[in-house]
């Protein structure tokens, strides 16, 4: 057993509304108790008239089942789950996004029971399930930490990606079409609805796109398909050319191809699609070897943007790549100075960092020398041996 704890993923603002939907939840679930001892009669015509249903359906059903639960242990899951994912969803979304997202998780949750389910179902698990899916397209590569109850108990760190397909492979394959007890078609209806939601609102940009969401992900996946199908390519068109000298091999040819690409979008004023090509670009080919910086200005160009759009990981690698093109230029030691400080204070990556401020220390002066050496004294000295 997994159970959900929190996440490593660091928050930017309040939980506000999935605190809030954990306590009405509560106080419905505790009334509800107190209504069945008075009068289980009553009470149970309640529960028939709002728990979702294809039998005497009424629209509100869709909303009022999410917050009707079957007992204590039902309720707790379902809270616990809210609890350790809603908050990341919510920072990411805000409260009038995740309120939307929840309450229309919910209605689609329910739609997807009635069709498959002649069975009344309640529970907030659907409209848990849509948050759910939205984590997994946003946040894929995110640590839950988790209790586990199996061989050994005990916290551990999941990623989202495997935490979260490893409960919807659950709810496909071992009661979908069943009659368990469990709405499994609520939970993979809802599953689905969030993460459709999730990748329109990256692919539209209403949403910040992030180096590592499941979009992001899946567009330099397809990129990479791209460089390599164009390297093959290359490579027949010289094998069908007898006697052809072979003067740039296909890596290169595929390197330069996606440079140039990379430098009509800056050229462009695309730098939004540049810096989706320039990470596919750098986890191809890295930044140390010859050819792989832009011209001056673009690889400037493109590091800033990088910076101001918050993906420090590749502004890091775009600085690097601009110190190693340009050794001699005015740029080139601040732009490793930039990149040691990204690697060091934001990237816990400082053994990196390392190399490139000792090159860039000899030709900063005043307050970048001072930074450069403060970085330096806080890696520490080079381990011997």
């Amino acid at each position: 057993m997994l159970i959900p704890l929190t996440t490593d993923r660091p928050r930017h603002r309040s939980a506000a509304l999935v605190y809030g939907l954990i306590a009405v939840n509560t106080v419905i679930f505790l009334v509800g108790i107190g209504m069945q001892s008075a009068d289980p009669a009553r009470f149970g015509q309640l529960v028939d008239q709002y728990a979702v249903s294809s039998h005497g359906f009424r629209w509100y059903q869709l909303i009022s089942s999410a917050f009707l639960h079957a007992g204590w242990l039902h309720l707790i899951f379902n809270m616990i789950m809210l609890a350790a994912l809603g908050p990341n969803v919510e920072d990411k979304l805000g409260h009038l996004g995740f309120a939307a997202l929840y309450f229309a998780g919910a209605a689609a949750s329910g739609a997807a029971h009635i069709v498959f389910s002649d069975h009344p179902a309640i529970g907030a698990s659907g409209a848990i399930a849509a948050v759910t899916g939205a984590y997994l397209v946003l946040f894929p590569k995110t640590k839950i930490i988790c209790f586990m109850v199996f061989y050994i108990i005990g916290r551990v760190a999941l990623p989202a990606w495997w935490f979260i397909g490893f409960n919807i492979a659950m709810d496909l394959f071992s009661g979908f079409g069943r009659d368990t007890g469990v709405a499994h078609a609520a939970h993979l209806g809802g599953y689905a609805f969030g993460m459709i939601v999730a990748m329109t609102l990256l692919w539209t940009r209403v949403l910040t796109r992030e180096p590592y969401d499941l979009f992001t992900v899946l567009r330099q996946w397809q990129r990479r398909k791209a460089i390599s199908s164009a390297a093959r390519q290359f490579e027949r068109q010289i094998d069908r050319q007898v006697g052809a000298e072979r003067t740039v091999s296909p890596e290169q040819k595929a390197l330069y191809e996606a440079r140039a690409n990379i430098a009509r979008l800056v050229a462009s004023g695309r730098l939004d699609a540049a810096a989706d090509a320039y990470r596919v670009f750098v986890d191809e080919f890295g930044v140390t070897q010859r050819g792989t910086a832009l011209s001056r200005d673009q690889q400037l160009k493109l590091a800033e943007y990088l910076i101001q759009s918050g993906d420090r990981a590749t502004a890091a690698k775009a600085f690097e790549a601009f110190g190693n093109a340009y050794p001699s230029d005015r740029e080139a030691p601040p732009s490793l100075l930039m990149a040691g400080l990204l690697l060091v204070k934001n990237l816990g990556r400082a053994s990196e960092a390392g190399p490139l401020l000792e090159r860039a220390l000899p030709r900063l002066t005043g307050d970048e020398r001072t930074l450069a050496q403060q970085l330096i004294s806080e890696i520490g000295p080079k381990p011997t041996g």
